[in-house]
C-alpha cells in the first residue's frame, strides 16, 4: 500500500509561496504589538488536561480538543488556545511588576470540522494587559486591533469591532426573566444566533431559557439592541451599574476615535472565563461575513493556582483567518507574494568554477546580499532561465577566467545590461 501525499486533515502545511505570505502577517502583527509596548512569550504545546477544563470550558476542553493519556498515564492536551496556558504561567512567576503586556503567536490544536478558514492545527496570534483593572487596558487591547487593520490598509467599511459585555448581559438576563441557574445556556445558545438560521436559533434559546418563551421573547428583544440610546434598554437596566460600565466605555472609545466599534448586545463569547468587555472583529466587506478574531476581560487569572487575584483583557486572532481575509480584498501586495528568493543569481559555467563560485557567493553574502548559486550543472542559459523563474533580477556569471582575472559580468534581466567589475565594485552596484 503507498502512502498518501497529503497531511492529516485539518493540518498546516506551507509551500515557500504560502510562507511568504504567512510571514508577511506574523511580522505585521509582531511590529503592531511591539510599537504599542508588548513582549512576547511562549508556552507548551502539550498541557494538563484539567488546566483547559477548569478555564475553558468542557465543551473547548472535551469534545474540541486533542486530549490523550500519555505513557506516564497522565491526562493531557495539545492547547487549543493559549489563556489557560497564560494564567499558569503568570502565577508560576510570584510576585510580577503589574500590569504586564504580552503577546505571543502559539501553533495551537482543534479538532473541528475542516472548512474554510477553520482547521485543526492553526497559528494564533494573542495579546493580553494582565494586572490592570481600568478599561483603560480595554482601550488599549482595541487600540492595538485597529492598529492591526490600519496596518494592512483595511477600511473601516469591511470590517466591524463588535462589542458588548458579559457583566452587563448577566445583569440584562435576570431582568429579562432568565434563571440564573439558566444563564450558562442561554450565553452559549446566544453565542451561536449569527451561526445559525433564525428559526433553529429562537428554538434554541427557547430551550436554553427552559421554555419560558416570555424570557426568551425579551433575550430577543436584548440582543437585536442597535444603540446604548434604545429606550427598551435603558428601561430595562435603569440602575444597573454594569450597564454604566457599558456607557463608559462606549464614551471611551468615542473619545479615542474608534469608527469600527459597535456596541452589540449579542456578543459575549463562548468561553466561561470572560467575565466582562468582550468583543470581535467581523468581516463585514460582504465577501465573507465571519468572526476575525474575539477577545475581552477576564477576571482571577491565577486563581486556580492559589494566587492573589490578577485581572486580564486580551484577544485572540487566527492568522490563517486574517490573511484569507487580507486576501479576499486585495490587501496583500504582489510585492509580498512575488517576493525573490535572492537578489543575485551566480550562474556556473563549469564544475571547474564551483569553488571560485562559493567564494564568491560567501563574499556577497558577507556584505549582506541574498545569494543564490547555481547546484544544477545546467547550461548557462538554463541557468539564466532558473533565475528569471525565482525572480531574481541580477545574474553574475562564473567560470575559470572570471575567477582567474577576478573579474566578473553581471546581467540585469529587466533591461539586460551588463556591469563588469571586481567583488567590490559589485557589492556598490547591488548597493
Amino acid at each position: 500500500m503507498s502512502l498518501s501525499t497529503k497531511p492529516l486533515s485539518g493540518m498546516r502545511q506551507r509551500l515557500p509561496c504560502e510562507f511568504r505570505i504567512e510571514k508577511y502577517v506574523t511580522e505585521t502583527l509582531r511590529l503592531c504589538s511591539v510599537q504599542a509596548g508588548f513582549e512576547e512569550y511562549d508556552g507548551p504545546v502539550i498541557e494538563p488536561l484539567a488546566l483547559f477544563a477548569a478555564k475553558s470550558g468542557g465543551e473547548l476542553a472535551g469534545r474540541q480538543s486533542y486530549c490523550f493519556t500519555d505513557r506516564g498515564g497522565r491526562e493531557v492536551i495539545l492547547r487549543p488556545e493559549m489563556t489557560p496556558s497564560l494564567a499558569r504561567m503568570v502565577a508560576a512567576q510570584g510576585e510580577l511588576q503589574l500590569p504586564v503586556r504580552w503577546f505571543s503567536m502559539p501553533l495551537c490544536y482543534r479538532y473541528e470540522r475542516p472548512q474554510r478558514g477553520r482547521v485543526r492545527e492553526f497559528l494564533q496570534f494573542n495579546l493580553d494587559v494582565l494586572g490592570s483593572e481600568s478599561l483603560a487596558a480595554e482601550l488599549e487591547v482595541i487600540l492595538v486591533l485597529q492598529g492591526i487593520m490600519k496596518s494592512f490598509d483595511a477600511p473601516s467599511s469591511i470590517y466591524r469591532i463588535g462589542w458588548s459585555s458579559r457583566r452587563f448581559m448577566a445583569d440584562a438576563l435576570a431582568r429579562c426573566g432568565v434563571e440564573q441557574s439558566l444563564a450558562g445556556a442561554v450565553f452559549s445558545a446566544v453565542d451561536k444566533r449569527d451561526k445559525m438560521k433564525p428559526d433553529a436559533w429562537a428554538e434554541l434559546l427557547l430551550q436554553a431559557c427552559g421554555g419560558d418563551s416570555g424570557a426568551a421573547e425579551k433575550v430577543i428583544a436584548l440582543v437585536s439592541v442597535e444603540a446604548l440610546s434604545d429606550q427598551w434598554l435603558t428601561d430595562l437596566m435603569s440602575g444597573s451599574s454594569a450597564f454604566q460600565e457599558v456607557v463608559e466605555f462606549d464614551e471611551l472609545l468615542r473619545g479615542v476615535g474608534v469608527p469600527g466599534a459597535i456596541f452589540s448586545p449579542g456578543v459575549v463569547r463562548g468561553l466561561d472565563y470572560y467575565t466582562g468587555i468582550v468583543f470581535e472583529l467581523m468581516d463585514t466587506g460582504g465577501e465573507n461575513r465571519r468572526s476575525l478574531c474575539g477577545g475581552g476581560r477576564y477576571d482571577n487569572l491565577a486563581g486556580l493556582f492559589g494566587n492573589k487575584k490578577i485581572s486580564g483583557v486580551g484577544f485572540g486572532l487566527g492568522v490563517l483567518t486574517l490573511t484569507l481575509f487580507l486576501e479576499t480584498y486585495g490587501l496583500i501586495s504582489d510585492t509580498v507574494k512575488e517576493a525573490a528568493a535572492a537578489e543575485v543569481y551566480i550562474a556556473v559555467a563549469s564544475f571547474e568554477a564551483v569553488t571560485g563560485a562559493g567564494i564568491l557567493a560567501e563574499f556577497l553574502r558577507d556584505k549582506g546580499i541574498r545569494v543564490m548559486t547555481d547546484v544544477s550543472g545546467k547550461k548557462l542559459g538554463k541557468q539564466f532561465s532558473e533565475a528569471s523563474r525565482y525572480g531574481i533580477p541580477f545574474v553574475v556569471t562564473v567560470g575559470s577566467g572570471e575567477v582567474k582575472a577576478g573579474v566578473y559580468k553581471m546581467k540585469n534581466l529587466s533591461d539586460g545590461t551588463v556591469f563588469t567589475g571586481s567583488p567590490e565594485e559589485i557589492t556598490d552596484r547591488l548597493k
